[in-house]
């Protein structure tokens, strides 16, 4: 539990640009309350899977900030937004709920739940393979937190 308030405090530290403690530390002792009374373990993860995974998110999430820049800047550019239902191939609730939180960090991607089996997206447009990439996002993280795979 500890380690997870530590973790937590990092990414604070890390997203606020080392400010707002005030807010940030209430909110790191409420997430490892809420992880801890869940019952989610962070478990080992497996550092031979971290350079891909790395490599992986980090480029989509270049390409989604140059995605809504571009949409931005030519508001002409097509979109067609609708919610749509990802079917989770994971049983591990640590790779559903990560899965759940990074998908809007994904260009054009942003998921509100996820409830069993099934991820729910909005997506920014229907017609572009958001699937594969999700999917893709999906087996990285089972890679990366050790699931086995079926």
């Amino acid at each position: 539990m500890i380690l997870g308030f530590f973790i937590w405090t990092a990414l604070w530290a890390l997203l606020s640009q080392n400010s707002g403690w005030v807010f940030g530390i209430p909110v790191a002792a409420l997430a490892t309350l809420a992880g801890y009374r869940l019952g989610l373990r962070s478990g080992p993860v497996r550092p031979q899977a971290l350079p891909t995974f790395l490599v992986f998110f980090l480029r989509e999430l270049f390409s989604g900030g140059v995605d809504v820049a571009r949409r931005a800047l030519h508001a002409r550019l097509p979109i067609a937004p609708a919610w749509q239902i990802f079917t989770l191939t994971s049983r591990d609730p640590r790779v559903c709920l990560m899965l759940s939180a990074l998908v809007g960090l994904l260009p054009g991607t942003l998921a509100s739940h996820h409830k069993g089996s099934e991820l729910y997206v909005h997506t920014l447009d229907q017609h572009r393979d958001w699937q594969s990439t999700v999917a893709r996002l999906e087996n990285l993280l089972s890679r990366l937190l050790g699931e086995s795979q079926p």
